[in-house]
């Protein structure tokens, strides 16, 4: 473990020069990651290279790994420690970008009715969020105010987005009996 503290110390000098996140902050909310994940401990102890590359492509992003914020995880895959930026985290930058006002991302279940508009204008998204039951899940949607004041959705169905979960190494882990949950399984 004292390696890998190393590991991250090393990249102090650049995260501070790129970032405006505080590094202290951000080598203990890394070292935290590695001691509840044991794969990704073993991962990071194995590619030593591939933690220090995600520490600093933390900085370059400047997001946090603060696990209440949710906007950025370290993940073990395919033998290295990668980087992944949570939607939030995806928003955050948009925002942060000033081009983009709010971004604002959505189920849309059976008995929900809702409306395509066309490019540059909002859906229309009527339900009751207080319904106990509104169905099954149809599909999902994404709407970003731009700061033209035009809107941009993006559209997905329930069977698209089932596609991805099947393809992703912690879903896959989870079917296989190697994990016993995951974002698909829990969010």
């Amino acid at each position: 473990m004292s390696d890998l503290n190393q590991v991250i110390l090393s990249t102090q000098e650049n995260f501070e020069r790129i970032s405006d996140v505080s590094f202290p902050k951000e080598a203990e909310f890394a070292m935290q990651s590695l001691s509840a994940n044991s794969f990704l401990m073993s991962t990071a102890v194995k590619n030593p290279i591939s933690l220090k590359s995600a520490i600093v492509n933390l900085s370059a992003c400047n997001l946090s790994l603060n696990p209440v914020l949710k906007l950025a995880y370290l993940v073990p895959r395919g033998g290295k420690v990668c980087l992944d930026i949570s939607y939030m985290g995806l928003m955050k930058l948009a925002t942060d970008s000033g081009s983009v006002l709010f971004v604002q991302a959505s189920v849309v279940r059976k008995s929900d009715e809702f409306t395509l508009n066309g490019f540059g204008l909002a859906p229309t998204h009527k339900h009751d969020p207080f319904s106990i039951d509104r169905g099954d899940i149809v599909g999902a949607y994404v709407v970003a105010k731009l700061a033209t004041g035009e809107y941009l959705t993006e559209v997905m169905s329930i069977d698209a987005i089932l596609d991805i979960r099947d393809r992703t190494e912690a879903y896959k882990s989870v079917v296989a009996g190697k994990s016993s949950s995951c974002p698909w399984t829990t969010d």
